[in-house]
């Protein structure tokens, strides 16, 4: 697939997941967060002006069209991207991607940097 299909199909991904749609939200963001060999899913959806509140899909379809959307936008000779926010505005259909290559702790989720990163993720 290419770049642009990716972004369509893990944005497809997260509307059909069980997990990232048992609440409502209008908007949603999804942190892709990998270090060295191992990757980490946090999801918040968001409604209206309220706070972000944890939801994390659970297809495994996903982190896989993830590892391809990360491979899809290397750049020659250069390390892949480190975190990828992944952002959807459900009244538009718009998704933003955005990918973190030097400072990754910024997106690294914990249970004290939960919300101060739902906050930052939030999509417009």
């Amino acid at each position: 697939m290419t770049q642009d299909e990716l972004i369509v199909e893990i944005g497809r991904l997260i509307v059909a997941d069980g997990k990232a749609t048992a609440q409502p939200w209008d908007r949603y963001a999804l942190i892709a967060y990998y270090d060295g060999s191992v990757s980490k899913l946090n999801g918040f959806g968001y409604m209206g002006d309220g706070r972000g509140r944890p939801a994390t899909p659970e297809t495994f379809d996903l982190e896989d069209r993830l590892d391809e959307l990360r491979e899809a936008t290397r750049v020659e000779g250069k390390a892949p991207w480190l975190v990828c926010v992944f952002r959807l505005n459900r009244q538009t259909g718009k998704a933003t991607v955005d990918f973190e290559y030097e400072h990754p702790e910024r997106w690294h989720v914990t249970p004290a940097t939960a919300s101060e990163i739902a906050e930052r993720a939030r999509p417009a």
